[in-house]
């Protein structure tokens, strides 16, 4: 997967293998330094790609919504904020205590 943005400059990164979720990916977020980049899915999970490191690398919030999951935004590096069709909102940290 490709992605083009124009506005005066070109970006483009490819993601290798991310073929993990199960059911249709409803909504994509960039970590604020574009390192990152996690997906929300109808399969109740949240899966967070670090960009250019195998997908063996990701991590996988089994579970974060019944029902799917319909939004993403990072906060930070650490910290990602979910919604989802249970009408709830979860902040998940990333990082391992």
């Amino acid at each position: 997967m490709s992605w083009h943005l124009t506005e005066n400059f070109l970006f483009q990164v490819k993601l290798n293998n991310m073929l993990f979720n199960t059911a249709r990916i409803n909504c994509l977020a960039w970590s604020p330094d574009s390192t990152l980049v996690a997906t929300g899915s109808l399969d109740t999970c949240v899966i967070i790609y670090e960009v250019g490191k195998p997908a063996s690398s990701r991590r996988t919030i089994k579970g974060a919504h019944i029902g799917g999951v319909y939004g993403l935004v990072f906060i930070d590096q650490e910290r990602v904020v979910s919604s989802g069709e249970d009408g709830c909102v979860r902040v998940w940290n990333l990082i391992s205590e």
